[in-house]
């Protein structure tokens, strides 16, 4: 992978009183007699499944579900280029007004903000634009305070949160919050583990930051740190059981999908679960293709892995593949 490597004025209320809000926590649920049985019930293995491929092979994509719908949008072979997948075939989206690899997206599902947003990217170089599609088009909003690329972002309420990254010199620790209501950005607590290439999902109302790297296929990383912005707050998680950039995460049935990487000798094929409830990792099926610089997204029940690249550096595929999470 190139080393050109792949949000809010958020308003922190400030509460009179001395005492501190209470932390969020991933609670541990209770075993009972029902929950017990269900666990005798074999079912029936979790298995890939090949979905239609993607018109246009890409790597270093953004990909984001917005209204029941996969957006896979720019990345090398493709820089304007948004494709939409419905769960069963692709249609064409509205043109990027800039070609952009290495971009983030998030999607507000509801209100005056719905919509699909990119924000950052290289074109080539990190760039702070943000835009928003709407009415068949996109539109542009506010800047984000820097240039950052090779980031993750999600959507978490009315905001979107921008983490880790590269600014074209150097890795980047803020984290950037953006009001989607009021076009307004601001800065929040920085990421703990400064990283580009790493992947980013809301698990229990949390923003969980995993993978990642320092720059180089050398540098992967397994850290797993959440951010909860209601104490403004990150914390440390256990680690993923392997260390990768180039990734994608999602969240299915309340628990996290952490697929696809790179290093220097080939791409990763494992796929692992982090537990909030249990904060513990199992393993899922190999990936049937490993690959790096995916779209990464859940629709219902099914993850959903995008394009990317089958080997190291800037290759592109179109194979596109699912596993139904049990």
């Amino acid at each position: 992978m190139s080393v050109r490597v792949s949000a809010v004025g958020l308003v922190l209320l400030v509460s009179c009183s001395t005492t501190p809000p209470p932390a969020a926590s991933f609670a541990t649920p209770i075993a009972t007699a029902a929950t017990a049985a269900a666990a005798t019930v074999t079912a029936p293995p979790m298995a890939w499944r090949r979905i239609a491929d993607i018109p246009t092979p890409r790597s270093e994509v953004a990909a984001v579900v917005f209204r029941e719908n996969v957006y896979v949008i720019g990345g090398f072979g493709g820089g304007r280029v948004v494709e939409v997948f419905d769960g069963q075939s692709w249609r064409k989206g509205p043109d990027l007004p800039i070609e952009v690899d290495h971009a983030m997206a998030a999607a507000i599902e509801d209100g005056a903000s719905a919509g699909v947003y990119l924000v950052g990217g290289n074109t080539p170089a990190p760039t702070a634009r943000a835009f928003k599609l709407e009415s068949g088009g996109w539109k542009e909003l506010a800047r984000m305070p820097a240039p950052r690329s090779q980031a993750a972002a999600v959507a978490s309420g009315s905001s979107i949160y921008v983490v880790g990254g590269y600014d074209g010199q150097r890795l980047v620790a803020p984290t950037y919050a953006y009001d989607t209501v009021a076009d307004r950005w601001t800065m929040v607590a920085p990421i703990p583990t400064p990283r580009d290439h790493l992947a980013v999902a809301r698990v229990a109302d949390r923003i969980c930051a995993v993978g990642g790297r320092r720059l180089s296929l050398t540098t992967n990383l397994a850290a797993l740190e959440c951010y909860e912005p209601g104490a403004d707050r990150w914390e440390k998680l256990p680690d993923a059981p392997t260390a990768r950039g180039g990734v994608g995460a999602a969240v299915v049935r309340d628990r996290m999908v952490f697929v696809g990487g790179e290093q220097p000798t080939g791409t990763y094929r494992e796929v692992e679960i982090f537990d909030p409830r249990t904060r513990s990792w199992s393993r899922a099926p190999d990936l049937p293709t490993p690959r790096h610089g995916i779209g990464v997204a859940a629709l219902r029940n099914t993850v959903y892995v995008m394009s990317g690249g089958p080997t190291p550096g800037g290759s592109q595929t179109p194979v596109c593949e699912a596993l139904d999470i049990r």
